[in-house]
């Protein structure tokens, strides 16, 4: 609602200024000094809401409306001269905010930022020397110390004139609040000229009931200004570029350019005899004022322009030496476009491109050959990369040996390499691997070092109308299958590599009717306090029989993250766990864990099904802890990371955990501590200590002192026996679960656990004896 009160404010403000103007004098200033401190106020609001980056500007309004209420409250009680100069100083502040509204760019001559407004300001002068000025010093009317203060108020009005234009001319922000505080300001110009026009051509003050109404209207709008939430960066911006007139600017320019003239020569041809010579003559100063300023802009463009000439002259000297470079580096750069860098073979782009090339000839047979290493991680390992670096090169030397001339060699990336031979059979594709197999296996001098590596080759013989996709995929399924035979063989492509991957589409279409049919079943795993043994929270895990058979989750849930089907499994999961450990939350003060997937963290809706499980089950944020893996942002982009990161502090703002499952698994493991909302950090089951081994223990210290540090929550996974319960305790782990505890149970036979024990674990803690001993 907060959000909103401008729009409140300018129809409750604008509806008193329509019936303002057909009240009675006095009732009049009331309403003038009501409006005027309720936008004083409004101002003040606004400063202390959004904190503008420039107070300054805002401070100045707002001493000009108070200014402007105390001259109407001064009405009845004051004379005209202090009610004048309180005004006056309404006017001056007024005038200093517009000025300030702009901040000035030191690199302009201090000219050129006044000329479109002074342009403006021209043109204006003519209509007010015209119908205002000029009236009032021939007219005959009124005192001469009231014609002086007159005076005074329309020159600051021009004043007023040139800053306003100068302001919304070169504001480099254009927001709804720049927008309201020019048209305030506007409206108190259009106030001033309608009351002095007035004033000038009848001697009284008839037309003083419609520009309180104008004047009303531009408090009510600075006001409102003052309230909008773009108020906060709307003035103190630098002054924009004015090196392009607009085409509404140049109309604008045009007309102004014209009103001296024609005024001029309306009052000459409408006029007889003239009243005097000064009342034609100044609106053709003020036209050749206008020229004036014309030419100095015109002056100024055509100086940017020729600046810029000289600038294209040197980039086309400049463009032209580096098209000779860039023709000489073209070759170049179309060479490590598809090459590889390390070894000089092509690259996958290349391969990309002479399949699709070979693919066109529809009459001829191709065979495709995938091959990587088996153990070339190790000699990484071991060696370093420059042995492994060295490794390739000598690889990669023994395939060109291998190839037909005809053929195309390329290395893939890592360890991974492809043959692409054109025009050969079965017999041909199925000897070039063989060969390559064999030549592998020939140990290779690295460093002085003779290493031993082999190669698995999965081949494919495809023709038209394959595409280069399948080609790739199918020969993928073949190397696959190499390595699954026991490495260093040679498989080609069968149709069953193609069938297991139908299965995988099975699997993904039953679990899409386990979904809609509720199949799934949750079972929960206590975790435990090491001190009391009492149990804190219940992880919720999923279970799925397919057929009646138990289908383990490392089987079914990447099928699932694969296809999209993790979203409405991990929505269920979510509902039902929130639904089971109610009783348990408000009972014992367990809360539950749900495994949350990168995929689901990604769904735009993902906030509002969390907390609609929530408010479903009748549970506080509290009572939820949301795990996630490292995984989710290692395979993020920086985009990704972003959101994920602004959906789990959503989820914080309602009193949600978030816990990072398997810490320690992975290199970002302490860069995303330093973005993520976390709360808890699960142990991965590699750092729970099994023995006495000094560098295990070191480790799940290292991680529970981290935790510790960071006011982070430790939980220990995979705890299968007393010794290790025992070994987290003295290294001060506070939490942990595991069979030791407890196996995963499903909801009523955990319920009758936590019944019975009180929820305390037995055996969770050390027993007296043991303390005695």
């Amino acid at each position: 609602m907060a959000l909103f009160a401008w729009r409140w404010y300018a129809g409750l403000g604008l509806g008193a200024v329509a019936v303002g103007g057909f009240l009675p004098v006095l009732a009049r200033q009331g309403l003038y000094a009501l409006i005027g401190i309720s936008a004083a106020v409004a101002v003040s609001v606004g400063m202390r809401r959004y904190r503008p980056s420039e107070r300054r500007v805002w401070a100045l309004f707002a001493g000009a409306l108070w200014c402007s209420v105390g001259s109407a409250l001064l009405y009845v009680v004051a004379g005209p001269i202090w009610r004048s100069l309180v005004y006056l100083a309404a006017y001056g502040l007024l005038t200093a905010g517009a000025l300030r509204w702009v901040r000035p760019d030191p690199e302009r001559p201090r000219l050129e930022r006044f000329i479109d407004s002074g342009i403006v300001a021209s043109g204006v002068a003519a209509l007010y020397w015209t119908f205002i000025v000029y009236p009032m010093l021939f007219g005959g009317r009124g005192d001469s110390g009231r014609l002086a203060s007159d005076l005074t108020y329309i020159a600051i009005d021009l004043v007023l004139v040139v800053f306003t234009a100068r302001m919304m001319f070169t504001a480099g922000v254009r927001g709804p609040a720049h927008a309201l505080a020019g048209l305030a300001l506007s409206m108190v110009v259009a106030g001033d000229v309608v009351f002095y026009a007035g004033l000038a051509w009848t001697g009284d003050t008839s037309g003083d009931s419609f520009s309180t109404m104008l004047y009303l209207c531009a408090y009510t709008l600075l006001g409102t200004a003052a309230l909008h939430p773009s108020m906060a960066t709307a003035a103190g911006r630098p002054e924009r570029s004015q090196h392009v007139i607009p085409r509404h600017r140049i109309w604008l320019y045009s007309v102004l350019s014209l009103v001296g003239p024609l005024v001029a020569i309306i009052l000459m041809l409408a006029v007889h005899p003239l009243p005097s010579r000064w009342w034609v003559l100044v609106p053709l100063a003020t036209s050749a004022v206008t020229a004036v300023l014309l030419i100095a802009r015109l002056s100024q463009l055509v100086g940017f322009a020729n600046r810029r000439v000289l600038e294209l002259d040197a980039h086309a000297l400049a463009l032209g030496e580096s098209l000779r470079e860039q023709e000489a580096l073209r070759q170049q750069l179309t060479h490590r476009a598809l090459h590889d860098a390390l070894t000089g073979l092509g690259n996958r782009a290349l391969l990309q491109e002479r399949l699709e090339h070979a693919l066109t000839r529809t009459s001829a047979a191709h065979g495709l050959l995938l091959l990587d290493l088996d153990g070339f991680k190790d000699v990484n390992d071991s060696f370093g990369h420059p042995a492994g670096d060295a490794l390739l090169i000598e690889v990669a030397a023994r395939l060109v040996g291998i190839v037909r001339v005809s053929d195309t060699l390329v290395r893939l990336g890592g360890d991974e390499f492809a043959i692409l031979m054109e025009d050969a059979d079965a017999g041909q594709v199925a000897a070039a691997g063989r060969r390559v197999i064999d030549d592998l296996a020939r140990p290779v001098t690295v460093h002085e070092r003779e290493l031993s590596v082999t190669a698995s080759v999965g081949s494919l013989l495809f023709a038209a109308p394959a595409t280069p996709s399948e080609a790739l995929r199918n020969a993928d399924l073949a190397l696959y299958a190499a390595k699954a035979a026991g490495k260093n063989q040679l498989a080609a492509y069968e149709e069953r590599l193609a069938s297991e991957r139908s299965e995988h589409l099975r699997i993904a279409a039953d679990l899409r009717r386990a979904i809609a049919a509720e199949e799934f079943t949750v079972n929960y795993q206590p975790v435990v306090d090491l001190a009391t043994g009492r149990v804190t929270a219940v992880e919720a895990l999923l279970r799925w029989s397919r057929d009646g058979v138990s289908v383990p989750p490392l089987d079914f849930i990447p099928i699932a993250e694969q296809y999209g089907l993790i979203v409405p499994i991990g929505a269920w999961v979510l509902r039902r766990a929130c639904r089971d450990v109610r009783t348990w939350y408000e009972r014992f003060g367990i809360s539950v864990t749900v495994n949350v997937s990168g995929r689901q963290l990604r769904e735009p809706d993902f906030a509002a099904t969390v907390i609609g499980a929530l408010h479903d089950a009748g549970l506080p944020g509290a009572a939820l802890i949301m795990e996630i893996t490292e995984t989710v942002l290692v395979s993020a982009g920086a985009g990704e990371a972003d959101d994920v990161t602004a959906v789990l502090m959503r989820l914080r703002e309602e009193g949600v955990r978030v816990a990072v499952d398997d810490f320690g698994t992975g290199y970002s493991s302490l860069a995303y501590l330093r973005h993520l909302p976390v709360d808890i950090l699960k142990i991965d089951r590699a750092f729970t200590p099994g023995g006495e081994v000094a560098e295990e223990l070191a480790f799940t210290r290292a991680i529970v002192e981290l935790g510790n540090s960071l006011r982070l929550s430790s939980i220990a996974e995979a705890v299968e026996t007393p010794e290790q319960a025992a070994r987290l305790r003295e290294l001060d782990c506070p939490q942990a679960q595991g069979y030791h505890f407890s196996r995963p149970l499903p909801a009523a036979a955990l319920d009758e656990v936590l019944t019975a024990s009180g929820g305390v674990l037995s055996g969770a803690t050390p027993s007296a004896t043991a303390g005695a001993a």
